[in-house]
């Protein structure tokens, strides 16, 4: 009898048991879309006998989105409006510092490890292909086809392309333009220069006219600045960093004249210190009426009219000049793109590259233009009356931006940017000759590249 008991008992506990993992299994996994039910097959519905569960909704894909704090509240504001647009996804950002190394670094220490708690991140265009050479961004090109890449400035996509795969997303850029004084171009009676050569006799007449001291003004520190104006000479006067097989071509008889002509704008034309300048020096000379025209970002375009300047309303914008052997100019972009965590799910890929194709959407580009002042990379937004009415400076600038080019793409990228950094600054400041410096970069840039 007291056998029989246990027997009896013992099923009766195991019953439960049964019961009890089955009504559990239903809520396994439901982060990932389609897991809405567990614990039943095709094969088993509808037998006496076999426990099955509803469906239950679906829960929503959390995607964490990171980029740095300088464009914060416009983007915040752009994520909410993505969210509250559907029930799929949710998208949760994570903010880092307004600070380029710091933001590279975390990217990194993340990708390096394998990390997965960031899905999409805001990276400087110029860490591009470092990271695609290393593995860490997922191949965009099987989410999007030239419908989407084709509405956008063709620099852009150039500089999200790496290997002939699109590994980000253009998501804002920049571009640096060439500010001049109109009212000293109208005392004058001068056409806008289209040449170094053009500027710089035009510098000659202007000194002295309405507060003009000095012809050029532009940014010469040992810094990225650095980087970005230099590169700018090079290819208007028909040179590169590298040719198309990836090899360094910096010594070439292009690029010693481009910089021979930074050099003579340095000398003769520039403010004295002009290779300590980064943007807020060399602004601060031209807000202060004493420079005929200025090489700097577009955003400059507002805060050199601010309340702190004495050339409000005397600002105009053009493209940079180009030099012997140039034919077309090109202006330096900047910008953030959109790229993919590799390490990820398939999953939370299609939902990243779902909020990928909303945020360069032409009506959110236009939006975020519109909150934040970005220039946008979707070209029509270019085009668009509102956009024009409230920065009638775009009317201009799209010319600029259009022949826009992306600084040397390499993985070796924050090396190849410290030895132009030294070795221009050298040339510059006269503490090397320009052959010299030119033959010194390039002998070092050819070890990074084997």
């Amino acid at each position: 009898m007291k056998e029989n008991l246990k027997r009896v008992l013992g099923l009766g506990l195991t019953l439960i048991m049964v019961l009890s993992l089955a009504a559990c299994g239903g809520k396994a996994q439901t982060e990932n879309v389609g897991n809405t039910t567990e614990g039943t097959t095709t094969e088993d519905s509808g037998k006496e006998g076999t426990v099955t569960e509803s469906a239950e909704p679906t829960e929503k894909i959390t995607i964490n989105f990171s980029f740095d704090q300088g464009v914060g509240e416009p983007t915040q504001e752009i994520v909410d409006q993505f969210n509250a647009s559907q029930d799929k996804i949710e998208v949760k950002t994570v903010l880092l510092p307004q600070d380029a190394n710091v933001v590279h670094d975390d990217f990194v220490n993340k990708l390096a490890t394998g990390d997965t708690s960031i899905d999409i991140m805001g990276l400087d265009v110029v860490y591009i292909a470092e990271f695609a050479s290393a593995g860490w961004l997922a191949d965009l090109g099987q989410y999007f086809d030239n419908t989407v890449t084709d509405t956008m400035i063709k620099g852009t996509v150039d500089a999200a392309t790496y290997d002939g795969k699109l590994v980000a997303m253009p998501w804002f850029t920049n571009s640096s333009v060439l500010f001049y004084r109109k009212d000293v171009l109208e005392k004058l009676g001068a056409e806008v220069p289209t040449t170094y050569d053009g500027w710089m006799k035009l510098a000659d007449n202007a000194v002295g006219i309405n507060g003009i001291e000095y012809g050029a003004d532009f940014q010469a520190s040992q810094s990225e600045a650095l980087v970005c104006n230099w590169v700018e000479y090079v290819w208007n006067h028909g040179g590169d960093i590298f040719d198309s097989n990836g090899k360094p071509v910096i010594n070439s008889t292009q690029n010693v004249a481009a910089t021979t002509t930074m050099k003579k704008l340095v000398d003769e034309y520039a403010p004295e210190g002009v290779t300590t300048y980064a943007e807020t020096e060399s602004e601060q000379v031209f807000k202060e009426g004493k420079c005929l025209f200025i090489r700097d970002w577009s955003g400059f375009w507002s805060s050199g009219q601010g309340e702190d300047s004495k050339v409000t309303g005397m600002i105009g914008a053009t493209t940079l000049p180009i030099g012997e052997g140039g034919t077309e100019p090109h202006s330096c972009l900047g910008g953030l793109d959109l790229v993919v965590n590799t390490n990820i799910s398939d999953t939370q890929k299609e939902a990243a590259a779902e909020f990928i194709r909303y945020m360069v959407s032409a009506e959110t580009q236009k939006n975020m233009t519109l909150i934040s002042s970005q220039p946008p990379v979707v070209k029509d937004v270019y085009k668009d009356a509102e956009i024009l009415e409230k920065i009638p400076f775009y009317a201009d600038f799209y010319s600029v931006i259009e022949g826009g080019k992306s600084r040397p793409q390499s993985p070796k990228y924050a090396k190849v940017s410290d030895a132009i950094q030294r070795h221009i600054h050298q040339a510059l400041t006269g503490e090397v000759e320009i052959q010299k410096a030119l033959d010194d970069l390039q002998a070092e840039v050819e070890e990074f590249s084997k």
